[in-house]
């Protein structure tokens, strides 16, 4: 069976926020993955079966979007559900008019940045102090990507 990508809807909470708590140093509370639903947002999972194997939540305005959220579940990483995910996630945000995509990413996630630069995103400048590490704090990476890199 192949993986599919699929919205998420509210009631699917309780299979995000394990991966979410599993994929990330500072993991998003139930109550934030909560608020990252309705018209403004896409909320998708990619799926093995009945199986949430990660997702990701964006949102748009106008004819930007920016990605907030992408994990994986650790125990299926480097199979390419994050780029599969990420695939998606620039072809309905273009769907849906958007020609300029943003995000941020830790300045130490070296798969990440490779992953998001292959997908024609570049480093458009650097929050300092931005994200809470298991040291202290670590500089954010912000990456902007054009329509134009859209493969």
């Amino acid at each position: 069976m192949v993986p599919e990508c699929r919205p998420l809807c509210p009631d699917q909470l309780s299979l995000m926020l394990p991966i979410e708590q599993a994929a990330h140093i500072a993991p998003w509370s139930a109550n934030l993955l909560a608020q990252s639903f309705g018209e403004r947002y896409l909320t998708v999972g990619i799926w093995q079966g009945e199986q949430l194997l990660g997702f990701y939540i964006a949102d748009w305005l106008l004819d930007e979007s920016t990605l907030h959220n992408i994990c994986v579940a650790p125990g299926v990483r480097r199979l390419g559900y994050g780029a599969r995910l990420l695939e998606d996630y620039l072809h309905r945000s273009a769907a849906r008019g958007c020609a300029c995509w943003w995000l941020e990413v830790r300045r130490s996630n070296a798969a990440a940045i490779a992953l998001y630069q292959r997908y024609g995103y570049q480093i458009a400048g650097c929050r300092k102090a931005y994200y809470r590490h298991e040291d202290g704090v670590e500089d954010a990476l912000v990456m902007q990507r054009q329509s134009e890199a859209l493969a």
